[in-house]
Order: C-alpha cells, then sequence, then structure tokens
C-alpha cells in the first residue's frame, strides 16, 4: 500500500475537494474577497460616518492655506485674466493640505517638493491629453504607484507624493500644446510655492510656542506616570510609562526661535529623558512615594510654566522652593535613586528659570560642520531609498498598496477614456482618494466620500444660486468654502468632502461652467471611482493586513534580531556575514512601515480595548528608539570604528566579546517576550536582566583596556574609548526601551 497513490474521495465531495485543492491563487483570492464581503455586510455597522473629532479642527491653519487658495483667483480677477489666477490656485489647493504635515522645515521641503512634482505632472497632464487621451494611462500608472510607495516614509511625504497624481488628473481637464502646458505648469508651481511662503510668514506668529507645548506635555506625562505609580501600589490603577517623548518640533524648532532659547529648550528635553529613566528605575521602590507625590506637583508646575510661556524666573523661584522642601529621608535603600530624581528636577527647574534669558547656552550637541551635514543628508537619502527599496515589491503591505493603487487607477483612467463622460477625471481622482491600504478604510472612506458628494453638489448648486450676483461674491465664495474645508479636514472626511465639492462646483461655476452639470458629473465620477476602488480592494486583498497586534510584535522580533547581528558585528568585525545583517535589517524596515501604517489606521477607528491607537504609537515609538540605535551602531561598525583592514578598533577583548554576545542574546530574548505577549495580549513574561548585563559589558570592555583586541591585536589608546562608548550608550539604549516596551505592556494588559 505505500507505493499506491491515495485514493480520491468518491462524489461529488471528493470532486470539490479536489478542485479547490488544485485551484489557483486567483480563485483563492476571490473566495476570500467573497468570505470578506459576506462577514462586512453581515456584522453591520458598515454604513459608518467616522468620528467627529472637533478637537482637531484648525481654525488658523485653515484660514492660512485657505488664504493661499484665494489670493491668486484675487489677482487673477484684478489683472483681467481670471484664468491664470485659476490655474496658480488650483497649484495651491492640493499644496496646502501638505502645509498641515511635519513641523516647520520640514513642512516647508514637504511643500517645495510636492510643488515641483505637481508642477511637472501639470505639464505633463495638459500636453499627454493634447496629444491623445490614452497617453494619460501610462502616467496614471507610474504617478499612483510612486505616490502609493511613499506610504512607507510617513505621512508628511505621502501627503505631499498623493497631491502629484492628483494634479495630473486635474490638468487633465484642460489640454494644452507643449508652450501652454509649460506655462501652467509655472502658475501652478508659483501656487504650490505660494503656500510656502505663507507657511514662512507663520512662523513670525508665537515662536517657540509650539515647542514649549511639546515640552510641557513632556513634563505632564511624566507627573502622571509618577502618581501612577503610586497608585498603583495602592491598588488604584496605574498609567503606563511616556515610550518616547516627540522630539520632532524640538529637532527642526521655529528658525525664528532664539538659539538660546532652543538650546535651553533642548536641555529641558535630556532632563525629561534623564528623569523618565529614574522614575522607571525607582519603580521597584514602594516606601518612594513620600518623595513623588511632592515632585508629581513640581513636574506638574514645570508644565504649566512652560504653557503659560511667560514668567519663567518667578515660577522658576517657587519651585525650586518646592524642591527643596522635599523631605529625603536618610539610611533607606532608595535614597539614591530619590536624590538622583530630584537633582534632575531641580536642574529642569533652573533651566526653566533661564529661558527669555541671553547669553552664552552651551548646545548639547554641537552644530554639525558643513561636510558633517552633507554627510547627515546622503545618509538620509540612503535611508530614504533603502526603505522604498525594502517596500518595493508585493510582500510588504504598502507594496502591495503601491501596486494595487496604479492597477485601480489605470483601469479608472481607461473606464474614464472610453466613456466620454464630462469631468471624467473625477473617476481617478476618487480612486486616488478612496483605496487604502486596508479595507476597512477603503470602504468607510468610500461612503464618507460619496456621502459627502452628494451633499456637496446640492449645497453647491444651492450656494451658485444663491450667490449668482458677480464674479466677485463667487470669488470670496470660493475661499470661504476652502477654509472651512482645509479646517474641518481632521475633524471628519465626509465633512471636508461636502465644502471641497462645494467649492469644486463654485470654482467650475466661475470659470464659465454650468453648476448643475459640474455637480451631475461630480457625482457620476465619485459613483464610479469609489466602486472600483472597493471591486479592486476585494479583488486583491492586502494578505499582510493582519490585526495590529501581530504586525507590531513582528516588529519587534525583526528588531531585536537586527540589533542582536549589529552588536555581534561591532565585535567581531568582518567576522560576521555582512549580508544577513543587511538582510536584517531590510526585514526590520518592511516590519517598522507596516506596524506604523498599522497604527496610523487605528487612530481613525473606534478603540477597541486593549490594542487602541494610544497603546500602539507608545510601542511603535519604542522600537523606533531600538531601530535608530540598531542604525548608528551599524554605522559605528562599517566606518568610524574600522580599521585601515577592515577590522573593529572597539573590538574587545574575550571578557567583553562574551558579554557582549550575552547581551545580544538578551536582547533578543527580550524582543520574543515582547511579541509573546502581543500575540497572545497577555502581560509579558520574565524578561532577561538586560540592565545587568549591560553592567557586565560595560565591566567587560573596562577590563579589556585599550590594549590588545580579542585576536591579540594591539588597538589603538582613542580607538577603543571612543568606539566603546557608542557600544555602551547603545546598549543603554537599547535596555531602556525594552524595560519600557515591557512596562507599557503589563500597565495595559494586565488583568
Amino acid at each position: 500500500m505505500t507505493g499506491r497513490a491515495p485514493r480520491a474521495p468518491a462524489g461529488r465531495r471528493g470532486w470539490l475537494l479536489m478542485s479547490r485543492q488544485r485551484s489557483s491563487p486567483l480563485a483563492a483570492w476571490f473566495r476570500a474577497s467573497r468570505r470578506m464581503l459576506a462577514a462586512e455586510l453581515s456584522h453591520g455597522g458598515w454604513l459608518n460616518f467616522g468620528q467627529f473629532r472637533w478637537s482637531d479642527i484648525r481654525v488658523l491653519g485653515g484660514l492660512r492655506a485657505g488664504a493661499g487658495v484665494i489670493v491668486p483667483l484675487v489677482l487673477g480677477l484684478i489683472t483681467g485674466h481670471l484664468e491664470y489666477g485659476a490655474f496658480a490656485s488650483l497649484g495651491s489647493l492640493p499644496a496646502g493640505f501638505v502645509t498641515f504635515e511635519g513641523v516647520s522645515r520640514t513642512r516647508l521641503t514637504a511643500v517645495v517638493l510636492a510643488a515641483f512634482g505637481m508642477a511637472a505632472a501639470t505639464f505633463v497632464g495638459g500636453a499627454a491629453v493634447n496629444a491623445s487621451g490614452w497617453w494619460l494611462v501610462p502616467a496614471v500608472l507610474v504617478f499612483s504607484y510612486l505616490a502609493g510607495l511613499l506610504v512607507t516614509l510617513g505621512q508628511r511625504l505621502s501627503v505631499a507624493g498623493i497631491q502629484v497624481p492628483i494634479e495630473l488628473l486635474i490638468a487633465s481637464a484642460i489640454p494644452l500644446p507643449p508652450g501652454d502646458a509649460a506655462l501652467r505648469a509655472v502658475l501652478v508651481l508659483a501656487g504650490g510655492l505660494w503656500q510656502g511662503a505663507l507657511v514662512v510668514a507663520s512662523w513670525a506668529f508665537l515662536p517657540g510656542g509650539r515647542e514649549r507645548s511639546s515640552l510641557a506635555a513632556a513634563y505632564r506625562a511624566l507627573g502622571a506616570y509618577a502618581a501612577g505609580h503610586c497608585r498603583r501600589l495602592s491598588g488604584a490603577g496605574s498609567v503606563p510609562p511616556p515610550a518616547a517623548f516627540g522630539a520632532d518640533v524640538l529637532e527642526d524648532p521655529n528658525p525664528l526661535l532664539r538659539a538660546q532659547d532652543r538650546a535651553r529648550l533642548l536641555l529641558l528635553l535630556e532632563e525629561a529623558e534623564r528623569i523618565r529613566a529614574s522614575l522607571a528605575a525607582a519603580a521597584s521602590y514602594g516606601s518612594l512615594c513620600t518623595v513623588l507625590e511632592p515632585a508629581v506637583r513640581v513636574l506638574d508646575g514645570l508644565a504649566g510654566a512652560l504653557e503659560a510661556r511667560r514668567g519663567y524666573r518667578e515660577r522658576a523661584a517657587a519651585l525650586e522652593e518646592a524642591v527643596a522642601a522635599i523631605d529625603l529621608p536618610r539610611d533607606v535603600p532608595w535614597r539614591w535613586a530619590a536624590a538622583g530624581l530630584l537633582g534632575q528636577i531641580r536642574a529642569a527647574v533652573r533651566l526653566l528659570g533661564r529661558l527669555g534669558e541671553g547669553g552664552y547656552v552651551p548646545a548639547p550637541e554641537a552644530p554639525p560642520a558643513a561636510g558633517r551635514r552633507r554627510s547627515a543628508w546622503r545618509a538620509d537619502l540612503t535611508a530614504t531609498l533603502l526603505t522604498l527599496h525594502a517596500n518595493a515589491g508585493v510582500s510588504t503591505e504598502a507594496g502591495r498598496h503601491a501596486l494595487r493603487l496604479a492597477i485601480v487607477a489605470a483601469i479608472g483612467e481607461i473606464v474614464a477614456q472610453a466613456s466620454g463622460l464630462p469631468h471624467s477625471y473625477w473617476i481617478v481622482l476618487t480612486i486616488l482618494l478612496v483605496l487604502r491600504p486596508d479595507y476597512a478604510s477603503t470602504i468607510y472612506r468610500g461612503v464618507q466620500r460619496a456621502a459627502g458628494t452628494i451633499i456637496g453638489a446640492g449645497l453647491g448648486v444651492a450656494t451658485v444660486l444663491l450667490l449668482h450676483t458677480g464674479t466677485a461674491v463667487l470669488a470670496a465664495a470660493t475661499g470661504i468654502t476652502m477654509t472651512i474645508a482645509y479646517a474641518v479636514f481632521a475633524v471628519n472626511y465626509l465633512l471636508y468632502a461636502v465644502f471641497l465639492t462645494d467649492f469644486v462646483v463654485i470654482l467650475l461655476t466661475l470659470l464659465g461652467q454650468t453648476a448643475g452639470q459640474t455637480a451631475a458629473a461630480r457625482l457620476i465620477g465619485t459613483g464610479v471611482g469609489g466602486a472600483l476602488a472597493l471591486i479592486g480592494y476585494l479583488t486583491w486583498p492586502s494578505w499582510g493586513g493582519e490585526s495590529a497586534q501581530q504586525k507590531i510584535a513582528r516588529l519587534y522580533e525583526a528588531q531585536g534580531r537586527y540589533a542582536s547581528l549589529v552588536l555581534r558585528a561591532f565585535t567581531r568585525p568582518g567576522r560576521v556575514d555582512a549580508a544577513a545583517v543587511q538582510s536584517a535589517q531590510l526585514t526590520a524596515r518592511r516590519a517598522r512601515s507596516d506596524a506604523e501604517a498599522s497604527a496610523d489606521r487605528l487612530a481613525d477607528e473606534p478603540p477597541r480595548p486593549p490594542m487602541t491607537a494610544r497603546l500602539a504609537y507608545a510601542l511603535t515609538g519604542t522600537a523606533r528608539r531600538v531601530a535608530h540605535t540598531s542604525l548608528t551602531l551599524h554605522a559605528a561598525v562599517s566606518a568610524p570604528c574600522a580599521g585601515a583592514d577592515g577590522q573593529a578598533a572597539a573590538s574587545a577583548g574575550a571578557d567583553g566579546q562574551a558579554a557582549v554576545d550575552r547581551f545580544a542574546d538578551g536582547v533578543e530574548a527580550a524582543a520574543a517576550a515582547i511579541a509573546g505577549s502581543l500575540r497572545s495580549l497577555g502581560p509579558p513574561g520574565g524578561l532577561p536582566p538586560l540592565r545587568e548585563m549591560q553592567t557586565a559589558l560595560y565591566n567587560g570592555l573596562n577590563g579589556s583596556g585599550d590594549g590588545a583586541g580579542a585576536d591579540g591585536s594591539a588597538q589603538g589608546s582613542g580607538g577603543l574609548a571612543t568606539c566603546g562608548m557608542v557600544l555602551i550608550s547603545s546598549t543603554d539604549e537599547f535596555t531602556d526601551a525594552f524595560d519600557t516596551a515591557s512596562d507599557i505592556l503589563r500597565q495595559n494588559l494586565a488583568e
């Protein structure tokens, strides 16, 4: 019997089973899509218009971006060239959305990149359609794929990138010969850069306000963590520790902020990091609450002073007296921890008192020289290209999304060209705005956009009929509606779609088209595009679309593996497979892109504890610290700490190398414990004692000295001192990050 083939099941059931076993992957996709649709319709609630987050309304930002749209129109009216003003306004409109991304210089660079990209797309769109409308199909395919792939680079560049194919389609509505298309591209560029000029002008208002608010939030979070520690001991619940403070605002400060204030704010951020580490270390001492409770009031006072933005010296004097009044008991085992914590708080209070003063302030780190800035720029560009390369295939969610978006958008353009519908570009525009990396966001955004378009079309027609008293009044109406659309964009997508459609109807009426026809074309295009987006997703769903906790678990496993390999390579330069390290880095990049995209989507959905958007952001933020530390260590292996013969100057002795190996094993074990906790949604098991391992590593490196390395070769006196400190600081950061992640999970997933 062993040599005989297994007998097939008899009857129709057996035939069906065998045919399913032989079915193609395409058939499996369609079966899964059918199950997905049936499940979605069965549980109800799919007609979801989303949350209305009124706290996210952006009044000042809406006024700024709205001015960017209305001013070109007004200039066109004044000069008698309304069409030129409309072209510049259509370039300013998409760029206005980019002005809400980034902080200061990063926001400006995103706007500038979007402006130049839109100008190029405007020329291609107008000239291509002038030659033949079918040339637009490959252009849509390429531009849509690149825009979808930019999701991997974060929200800022993703928002900037999607404006490029949008402008391509807007330009296709008016075919122009190359010369006129070039003129229109220049006007679009001017409109986009005008939004950038408004961003620069906004820097003059309250310079340092965002930086102080960011720091205030950090110190308030520290106070909440300290208070939560004491509540946990009394059985009244607790709060998780802050994973990592958002340093984006301080790393990209307002250029008009005084150098002295920026340096002091950076020093305050460093003190906040030290206080966070001290609070985490103090968690094992229960009776320390006698010191923590008054310290909470000081931390809250620091946050309040930063938010008030005045009277720093007087507030700091009162807070310093409060710190001095805290009683520090003698002869208790935790006295050293309390003394260190109070010293750090006192240093933060003194820095607060000097805000607004002049004089020299030693910066936390020396400003980079021109050559180092160029090297940093090249390193950032290399990292960006590596990230895009890592996600270019179909093995990642971002890669699948980019390919799916490109194919569905190209099909939409084919439908638009073949149908001959007026304003048919709305079909592809809807696809670009509705089709998201995950199914839930796609269907919900499609429903919201359809409902918003129906309401907005009616509102637009009503606005035109009521205000059809002159061109100037209609121009003012476009500015008002677009300002409202910018302001409510983060509040609710349906609300934004209402006012955007209202704007489009009024603008096209201003350019001489009939409001009723414009509204009808918009409704048809939105319906067709939304249907194609949904069909496209159901045809090829993202099989990598696992739950958020699974993606974050895979992120920690990948980061732990990469960190472990880099640590081993640091003490064995040239003896650890470089290809394996590079492969681990690529895997970690892919896992990070998927996990951070999943965290972003959780923020747009109703909270479903325990895996909430707040928890996901905290865990991905901590994982980002592990990633940055691994990259720093990897760079030290390949360049600054490598000798002429490829052997690292930081090669440790036998004791140091063994300590590094033990710590690398501990990092992988810690990452596995955190991943296991995420998959089971239960508190993490015992992590390896990373802090003790890190101390042993430090002692092992100290014992190896600056003399012979692991292979007996002599090392330079400065090599181990410099590179050894890189290793020590990196292992300290690894320890703190994994301990923080474990504490966050324990606080959120405790039974």
